[in-house]
């Protein structure tokens, strides 16, 4: 169970949003404005804030923007609606964690709250080991099995953070860029799945099930024999992380497209936060290989 704090106006909204996030077991408080949200953390920290966009008396840019410098641990949650993509990315660029659509809450809401804390909750068992690194590098040669990226994800963070190297929200923007572009390179790559064979596997991935069509599709040739490779290396100044698929490749026109134009594609929600969250995006010519980077400053204890 996790505690949500909901920044929603409209007492309709708030309330299906509401029985949505109690029906999958989160603990959830509602206020109604930016304002009562700030008031709120003040009193008690939620593990992750949920805010609409466009409020009254203070916008979930402008509270972001405040949750940043007040308490900067909490990661915030963007409700966007369409047309609101301009504002939504200076958001994602002011420090929020992640977005969704309002008309994808019900698949991706308690997902996208599940992976932001999920980097928080990472085990940092080693971390005291993990310190005295200063270089790493980790290549794997993945199977299609989507399922694997989260373990992957959740190993890369523990060196990031055991290293030192970014802030807990950072962290947090970085798995989540790292996430979506591993399983756009398995999905949309290697298996060539349809928007709607991914939007249902997002829809169920959650529950920890595949659906039949993909497991199928997995089995088939030539796609079980394709392979994700996976080559990121960390060192103290940044994070290089190489993909290559060996399908039909990376939505390169789509990458290299405007974040806000991004938002406006039905399937471009994970493409949007791959280039808000990294420094660097760019794809080879073969449109196969897909380069982030996102740089770093190793924080030295004192």
């Amino acid at each position: 169970m996790s505690r949500v704090l909901l920044v929603e106006d409209s007492p309709t909204q708030a309330m299906e949003i509401r029985l949505m996030l109690q029906e999958r077991g989160h603990n959830v408080t509602v206020v109604g404005n930016g304002k009562a949200a700030l008031e709120s953390l003040r009193e008690e920290c939620p593990e992750v804030v949920v805010t609409d966009l466009e409020m009254p008396e203070m916008s979930g840019l402008e509270l972001v923007e405040a949750m940043q410098a007040e308490c900067p641990q909490v990661p915030a949650i963007l409700i966007t609606a369409q047309g609101s993509e301009t504002l939504a990315v200076q958001t994602l660029r002011r420090g929020a964690a992640a977005y969704v659509p309002k008309t994808m809450l019900a698949m991706l809401l308690h997902t996208t709250i599940r992976d932001v804390l999920g980097v928080l909750r990472a085990d940092q068992s080693y971390a005291r080991l993990i310190d005295s690194l200063t270089y790493n590098r980790f290549k794997f040669r993945l199977e299609n099995d989507p399922f694997l990226v989260a373990p992957l994800v959740d190993f890369v963070v523990q060196m990031v953070s055991g290293m030192n190297l970014m802030a807990n929200n950072e962290l947090i923007r970085f798995s989540n860029a790292l996430d979506h572009a591993l399983l756009h390179g398995i999905l949309h790559g290697n298996l060539e799945l349809s928007d709607s064979q991914i939007a249902e596997f997002r829809e169920s991935c959650g529950d920890g099930v595949e659906p039949e069509s993909i497991e199928l599709r997995r089995a088939e040739h030539p796609y079980n024999e394709r392979r994700l490779k996976v080559d990121i290396q960390v060192s103290e100044d940044k994070i290089e992380c190489a993909l290559a698929d060996e399908g039909r490749g990376f939505d390169a026109a789509l990458l290299s497209a405007s974040v806000e134009s991004a938002m406006q594609q039905e399937h471009g929600h994970e493409i949007a936060l791959i280039t808000s969250f990294m420094d660097e995006v760019t794809v080879d010519p073969s449109q196969h290989q897909l380069v982030m980077i996102k740089h770093c400053q190793r924080q030295i204890a004192v």
